[in-house]
This record gives structure tokens, C-alpha cells and sequence, in this order.
């Protein structure tokens, strides 16, 4: 073989080699595009034509203990706009209009303001969206979605609200947000490249899953009823705030929880039962009196001898000091009584109560006090709650008589509620609850033991039936109450303690067939310039409230 076909043989050999080489790449390309990634190609090639539709979730509803609607959700539509898909701003505008309620003017100043897609309105009314979207408005879009109703405003407070987005964002829509808020499902379809929808194509369907609904332990007639009774007593005693809470002592179930308030730069807050703080006055004497039992340093039967005044500091009195600076003083002057530890709660004497607890020891009264949740949260379900707090400084002269009856000590109306319950369901602790929740008997603390409880229940019942009994006003026939007022001076932020507005009080509870009932009123800052009383007390301006409120639970025990 000469050189020169030996060449033509090298290279056509070379040739033949390459194209086998490059062919088999080829196939094995083809092969792996075909059969190893055919489903990752065949996604791709289905994402450019599927279209995905939401199918959006609905928010649980809310019902009150006899199953009354209080809150629910309704299929509403948000209105959005592409500017630049609008061809006639002014007549669009003059249309929707119409629909939305808002002026011409405003609606093209927005529409022709930005070039970015955006909100017209939010969650408007499901048969507004669908008319509005009859019009085949180019650069309108119809979103649908969800909006909250609220059926009854007296839960208005408790329940909360929402945001544009259906997330709560106060009260237990706030709360149990997460329980509320369901999770969106949504349709996936095939459309071909004009839109629309392939008949024989696939379609993928991701059903929503709906959020869970809330049973408050809430009675929507009571609820109702206190609203007005609050409302009133605003009135006839120029208070800031009315608050009201009721709840079952065994079970822990809130049956009430009503506020109004006057407009008012001092106590404007919503859910002030949990989120207020105030000195309770003289519905706090039960608990110093109740130590000083438990602690056997005092006698039922010991009598005592109980003038209008008394000095902690000498002096004191002889200069007008009061309360803290160590002169106490029982609300009305009088001569001087003997009285028992039952009738110095029965007549709510300031001195009577610092004489009986006088050799306690302030700290440990303290600890005695935190047994029944004071400075600790209740754990009622709303956000926001306030722990409460006694005064650091135990090393004062008068630190012993001011807690013992009642100031002092910053606690809320949900803490009264939950110590009172304490006191009346044979001494066990409860957890305060507005939603309905399985009851357990068994693993509750005693925090006192039944004799204790059942000796002060009993105080507790004679201040209402009791001759001299501060709140002997409330007896009723065919009813049990007990029960204690109180008293304090309104502290003003950024003020101190106010000479003419009072915190005015009543906490007690009724017997009946489901168990005890306690209750706690509260006028925040009532006036003593209100026409209607020459001076304001709990007996006076709490008191009638709970009467009223009491009359329509079934009483349990006749007497």
C-alpha cells in the first residue's frame, strides 16, 4: 500500500469512528431526554400551560354556650387593578362608583396614580364582586375571598378582630388564630394557549381545609344585659369604665365578661378585666382575715374592741395623715362596737381588720395571697393580660395594714374572680376559661382546706345577710349570696390618688343548680360628684348590678 491510500484509508477510518462515536452520544442524549428525565421535561413543558386556581379556606365560626351565632365568615370579594390594562379610567371609574360607594374623583386619581397592580377595595360584598364583574372590565380583577361577620356586638371586645387578610389580630381571634385559620386547597388545569380549559386535559384538585369553630362558655343574653346594666350605672355615677365578670367556681367556665366605658383619657382600654390593674379595697380583707385563721393566729370567737381609728404611727391621726402615712379610718365614724372576726367583715371596719391581722407577718400574708394566683397571670384565653404586684418596699410600718385591707396590692378583676372561686368551691384551684373545654375533677390543688373555705364562705354570706352587712341589700328571696364590696381610691397615672373618683366593687357569688356562681362588678373612677349618690361605695353602685344580674340564674339551695 503506497503512503498516499494509506492516508485515505487512515482518515475515512477516523471519519467512520467519529460518526459512530457521535452518533451513539447522540442516542444516549436522546435516550436520558426521552426515558430517564421524561417526567422532569414533561412538568416543564406542563407548567407552561396549567393554570392554578385557589380554593380558599374558610375561618372557624364562633358560638356562644347555647350555640348562638356571634362570629362567622362569609365569601366576600377584594377588587384589583391593573392600571395599565385600562383603556377608559373615567368611565371605569364613573362604574365602579356605583359598586363601591367612594367618588368618581378618588377612584381615578388611584387608577391612574401608579402602573403597579393594586388593591381598589377590600373584602367587599360577595353580590357587589359578582355584578362588578358581569362588566368584563379589562384591568379589574375579581379576587375572591373571605370576610368576617360579627352577629352580636357585645362579644365585640372579647372576640376581637381581624385584618384585611382574615389574621387575627385582638382578642381570641387572636388567640386562636391558629385554630381559626384554616388552609387554602387549589385546582391546578390545563389551558391552551388561548386560556381556556382543556377538556380531556388533567386536573389536580387540592381539596381546603377549613378552620376549626370556637364554643365559648359566654351567654349571649347575659352578655347583653350587663352591657346595659354598665351602661347605666355610667351614667348615674360618671364612672370611666364599668366591667363585669362572671364565672362558674367549680368548673372555671366565664359566663360574663361586659365592659363600657365613657370616653375617657385614663382608662381607655379594652379587656380592662384582665389587663387593668387596681387596689381592691375591701374585698381583700377576706384573704388577710382568712391567713390570719389559717394561720391560728387569731380566734372565730375572740371579740375585739374596734374604734373609728387607729394609729400605726403615733400622731398620725392627729395630723390627718391617712392609710400609708398611718392613720386608718372606718369608713363611717362611730362609737366604739365589739365585734367578732365575722362582724369586722360583716361591717367591712378597716380597724377592726388591722387589729385582727396585726401580728401577721406581712410576707408571708404575701405568699398566703399568691397561693389564690395574685401576680400571676390567670391564663384566661386573651392576650395581654397583667400579672398584678404588691409593693416591693416590706419593710414599711404601715406595709402590714395597708395589705390587709386591700391597698397596696394591684390585682386584676379575672384575679378576684378566680380567688373568690377558690373560696366558695370547698378551697380547690380553678383555671378561668372562655371556651368550652372538658372538666376535670381530679389532679386540682387544694390550695386551703374545706374547713377554712367553708368558714369564710360563711363570712361571705353574712356580709349580705347580716344585720349590719354591708351588702344586706342584696338578699333575695330563694337565693344564697355572699359576697364583699370594695372600696378604693381611683389612682390616676401621672396623678396619683384621686379625692373624688372611686374604684367601687362587688365580688361575690351566687348558689345555684349548676354550682356557685362568682361574680365581680367594677366602676372604674365613679364620681362623688354625681348627683345621683352623695358619696359612692361598692354596696352603693356595684352592689344593685350583681343583684340584678343574680336574678336571672335558677338559685340553687333555698333557704
Amino acid at each position: 500500500m503506497n503512503l498516499y491510500k494509506f492516508k485515505i484509508w487512515l482518515l475515512s477510518t477516523f471519519v467512520i469512528l467519529g460518526f459512530i462515536f457521535f452518533s451513539g452520544l447522540f442516542l444516549q442524549n436522546v435516550y436520558t431526554l426521552q426515558f430517564s428525565n421524561s417526567e422532569y421535561f414533561q412538568n416543564q413543558a406542563l407548567s407552561y400551560r396549567v393554570e392554578t386556581e385557589v380554593l380558599k379556606s374558610k375561618r372557624g365560626s364562633i358560638y356562644d354556650r347555647n350555640l348562638n351565632l356571634i362570629t362567622s365568615t362569609t365569601r366576600s370579594f377584594n377588587v384589583g387593578i391593573r392600571p395599565k390594562e385600562i383603556n377608559n379610567p373615567y368611565e371605569v371609574s364613573n362604574i365602579l362608583s356605583s359598586f363601591l360607594g367612594a367618588s368618581k374623583e378618588k377612584i381615578y386619581e388611584k387608577i391612574t396614580s401608579s402602573n403597579n397592580y393594586f388593591y381598589l377595595a377590600r373584602n367587599i360584598d360577595y353580590e357587589k364582586g359578582l355584578e362588578i364583574e358581569s362588566w368584563l372590565i379589562d384591568g379589574v380583577i375579581l379576587e375572591e375571598s373571605n370576610k368576617r361577620i360579627n352577629h352580636n356586638e357585645s362579644f365585640k371586645n372579647i372576640v376581637g378582630n381581624v385584618d384585611v387578610d382574615g389574621n387575627g389580630i385582638e382578642g381570641l381571634e387572636l388567640y386562636f388564630d391558629y385554630q381559626l385559620q384554616g388552609i387554602d386547597g387549589e385546582i391546578k388545569y390545563e389551558v391552551s394557549p388561548n386560556g381556556k380549559i382543556i377538556p380531556q386535559g388533567e386536573i389536580r384538585t387540592t381539596q381546603p381545609i377549613h378552620g376549626e369553630d370556637l364554643l365559648l362558655t359566654l351567654d349571649s343574653e347575659l352578655q347583653y344585659l350587663t352591657e346595659q346594666l354598665c351602661s347605666e350605672a355610667l351614667l348615674e355615677t360618671n364612672a370611666f369604665n364599668c366591667s363585669v365578670v362572671f364565672a362558674n367556681a367549680n368548673t372555671g367556665e366565664v359566663i360574663i365578661s361586659a365592659e363600657q366605658k365613657n370616653q375617657n383619657e385614663f382608662y381607655n382600654i379594652n379587656l380592662i378585666s384582665t389587663r387593668a390593674q387596681y387596689e381592691p379595697g375591701s374585698s381583700f380583707k377576706i384573704f388577710s382575715i382568712g391567713h390570719a385563721i389559717n394561720e391560728n393566729n387569731i380566734s372565730l370567737d375572740k371579740e375585739y374592741i374596734v374604734e373609728d381609728t387607729i394609729e400605726i404611727i403615733p400622731g398620725s391621726c392627729d395630723k390627718n395623715y391617712e392609710g400609708y402615712r398611718g392613720c386608718y379610718r372606718d369608713f363611717l365614724k362611730h362609737d366604739p362596737y365589739v365585734l367578732t372576726v365575722e362582724e369586722i367583715i360583716e361591717r367591712s371596719s378597716n380597724v377592726g381588720t388591722i387589729l385582727a391581722t396585726q401580728d401577721l407577718d406581712v410576707n408571708q400574708l404575701e405568699d398566703f395571697l399568691t397561693k389564690f394566683g395574685f401576680t400571676s397571670k390567670t391564663g384566661i384565653e386573651l392576650t395581654g393580660e397583667a400579672k398584678g404586684s404588691f409593693d416591693k418596699n416590706k419593710t414599711c410600718a404601715t406595709c402590714l395594714s395597708s395589705l390587709s385591707i386591700g391597698y397596696s396590692a394591684n390585682v386584676t378583676q379575672m384575679q378576684m374572680v378566680k380567688a373568690y372561686s377558690i373560696i366558695v368551691n370547698g378551697g380547690k384551684d380553678i383555671s378561668l376559661s372562655l371556651v368550652k373545654k372538658p372538666y376535670l375533677h381530679s389532679n386540682r390543688t387544694q390550695v386551703i382546706n374545706e374547713e377554712l373555705s367553708k368558714t369564710l364562705k360563711g363570712f361571705l354570706i353574712n356580709v349580705v345577710e347580716g344585720e349590719n352587712g354591708t351588702a344586706k341589700s342584696l338578699q333575695m328571696d330563694g337565693y344564697i349570696i355572699g359576697g364583699k364590696t370594695g372600696t378604693s381610691r381611683t389612682h390616676i397615672e401621672g396623678v396619683g390618688y384621686s379625692s373624688e373618683r372611686f374604684n367601687t366593687s362587688f365580688t361575690g357569688f351566687v348558689e345555684t343548680t349548676e354550682g356557685p356562681i362568682v361574680g365581680s362588678v367594677i366602676l372604674w373612677g365613679a364620681s362623688t360628684t354625681s348627683p345621683e349618690y352623695e358619696y359612692v361605695t361598692g354596696g352603693s353602685t356595684a352592689a344593685p348590678i350583681f343583684k340584678t344580674i343574680v336574678s336571672y340564674f335558677s338559685s340553687g339551695d333555698n333557704k
